[in-house]
């Protein structure tokens, strides 16, 4: 699952979303896939905060198992238009894809 080789972005993702975030989340999926011993779901989700101004806390979610892991990196202006965004990596065993959750 989340194959390096066939991972792909929507168009809104291109967008929207810049290059060091969308690394971070396939950075965050892989070391869910080391860590969780293979018990990674189908569906991960990933929602953004900023704390104080200055942290984006990204969270990631899956539901079977359930997991949650907090992920923090330097707040820039240009992540103020995800901030309120939700954001899926689905992997349908052939690829992967990311997308914002209203383009499901």
């Amino acid at each position: 699952m989340f194959d390096k080789e066939t991972r792909y972005v929507t168009g809104g993702i291109d967008e929207r979303v810049p290059q060091e975030l969308q690394c971070l989340i396939w950075a965050s999926i892989e070391a869910r896939i080391f860590f969780a011993d293979g018990k990674i779901d189908y569906l991960q989700v990933f929602t953004f905060k900023k704390i104080d101004g200055e942290i984006l806390a990204l969270h990631h979610e899956q539901e079977q198992p359930p997991l949650l892991n907090v992920h923090y990196t330097n707040y820039r202006p240009e992540y103020e238009e995800i901030l309120h965004e939700k954001i899926y990596v689905i992997d349908d065993g052939d690829h992967s894809t990311m997308l914002f959750a209203y383009e499901y």
